[in-house]
C-alpha cells in the first residue's frame, strides 16, 4: 500500500477479553485485540459467515482469516482509553466428569469457577484498509450507519460492542532510511523497527510488549506471531520504524 484511503473507527464495550495463547486454567488477556481478533470483528460487521462447524466450510468458501490476511488487509490499532484490567470469576461446566457420572453423584457440583482477566471499559481505535474495494466500501457504509450484519464483540460473545465512525482519510507512506525516531500513535509490531535502539523510552510512560498471533489459517492454526509494543495509557511512542504511514489530523501509524 502506498497512498490509499483508510477507514478509522472506534469500538468499545463494558468488558473485553482476548485470551493469551499460553494461559490455561486462569485465562489472561492481551491489552488490545490481536490482529486475528480484529479480522473477526471486521468479518462480523460485514456479515461474513465462518465455518458450518469446526473446520468445515461450504464448497468454494475462503476462510475469514485467509480472506483478510496481511496481503489483503492492513490493520492498525490504538488505545483510546488506558488499559484497565480486573479479575472476574466465571461459572463454567465441569468437563472433567460426564453428565451421566454427575447424575449419580448428587453432591458433585456440575460447574467450576474460573477466574478470568477482563479488560474494563475497553475502547480502541481501528485503522483499516482492505484490498478488496467492494468489501472496503461496504465496511465504510456499515460503520457510518452503525449497522453491522452481526453485532461485533470484544473477545467473548457476551461482550457486545459499539462501533463509531471517526474518519475516512488518505494515508501517506513514509520510508525512514535515516533511522530517525518517529512518534507513532498505534500499537507497534516490533518486526517493523530497526534492531538498534528501536524505542526511545519515556520513563513517565508505561510500556507493554506481548507476543501476539498475527495470522492463522482456516483451521485456526497460527502461522505467525510477533512482539507488539503498546503504551498502556494510549500515549504516542517514539520508535525507529523502517516505514510508517502519516494520517493528516491524526498522526503516524504502523500496520500490524
Amino acid at each position: 500500500m502506498t497512498d490509499k484511503q483508510v477507514l478509522i473507527f472506534d469500538i468499545k464495550s463494558d468488558f473485553g477479553h482476548f485470551r493469551k495463547y499460553n494461559t490455561t486454567t486462569s485465562p489472561l488477556t492481551y491489552p488490545i485485540p490481536t490482529r486475528t481478533a480484529a479480522v473477526g470483528i471486521i468479518g462480523a460487521i460485514l456479515g461474513i459467515e465462518r465455518e458450518l462447524r469446526y473446520n468445515d466450510y461450504p464448497e468454494g468458501f475462503v476462510p475469514l482469516q485467509e480472506r483478510f490476511n496481511k496481503n489483503q488487509a492492513n490493520i492498525a490499532i490504538s488505545l483510546v482509553k488506558p488499559v484497565k484490567i480486573i479479575n472476574q470469576g466465571f461459572n463454567l461446566i465441569n468437563t472433567k466428569d460426564t453428565w451421566f457420572d454427575l447424575s449419580k453423584r448428587k453432591n458433585k457440583n456440575p460447574h467450576t469457577q474460573i477466574n478470568f482477566e477482563l479488560l474494563k471499559d475497553p475502547h480502541f481505535r481501528f485503522y483499516v484498509d482492505l484490498e478488496n474495494q467492494d468489501y472496503f466500501n461496504e465496511l465504510v457504509e456499515r460503520v457510518r450507519s452503525r449497522k453491522p450484519v452481526f453485532t461485533p464483540s470484544l473477545g467473548l460473545a457476551q461482550f457486545i460492542s459499539e462501533i463509531e465512525f471517526i474518519d475516512l482519510v488518505k494515508v501517506e507512506y513514509k520510508d525512514n532510511p535515516s533511522q530517525d525516531y518517529v512518534e507513532i500513535i498505534s500499537a507497534v509490531n516490533m518486526k517493523h523497527l530497526y534492531d538498534e535502539d528501536p524505542v526511545e523510552f519515556d520513563y513517565n510512560s508505561f510500556y507493554s510488549v506481548n507476543s501476539m498471533p498475527m495470522e492463522m489459517d482456516g483451521a485456526r492454526v497460527v502461522s505467525e506471531y510477533a512482539d507488539v509494543l503498546i503504551e498502556r495509557r494510549g500515549q504516542p511512542m517514539k520508535v525507529k520504524p523502517k516505514f510508517y504511514y502519516y494520517i493528516a489530523g491524526h498522526g503516524n501509524i504502523i500496520f500490524l
